[in-house]
């Protein structure tokens, strides 16, 4: 579970996770989905014909997009409630896999074990 969470605000922080929603939207819009093989037959009354609507519609309703636009929202709000200098640390870890809580201890002068009790929060 923690490194499921870890996972997530790594992808936060280093900006993947906007980069996923927006490859997301992208496979989305580019999909053609399979091809129409009724060839002949009559003529369809009662069909519309707006793409840019439905398009929208396909984006607006995806599961995987929504699931990643909530982890978005919700780490939003928890790093929110946070102080400035527990912020800058957090944002600090998780925005590289290089970087170590000795590192960050060495960063802002604090201690390690006050580094992670402040990610702990």
């Amino acid at each position: 579970m923690a490194d499921r969470i870890d996972s997530i605000l790594r992808d936060y922080f280093s900006g993947r996770l906007d980069l996923k929603i927006k490859q997301r939207e992208y496979e989305i819009r580019n999909d053609r989905g399979p091809a129409d093989e009724n060839i002949g037959g009559g003529k369809a009354l009662n069909k519309h014909n707006r793409p840019v609507e439905d398009m929208r519609i396909r984006i607006d309703e995806d599961r995987y997009r929504k699931s990643l636009m909530k982890q978005k929202e919700d780490i939003k709000r928890w790093i929110a409630t946070f102080e400035p200098d527990k912020q800058k640390v957090v944002a600090y870890y998780y925005a590289s896999k290089s970087v170590t809580w000795v590192k960050v201890a060495k960063q802002f002068h604090i201690s390690e074990r006050t580094a992670q009790s402040w990610r702990v929060e």
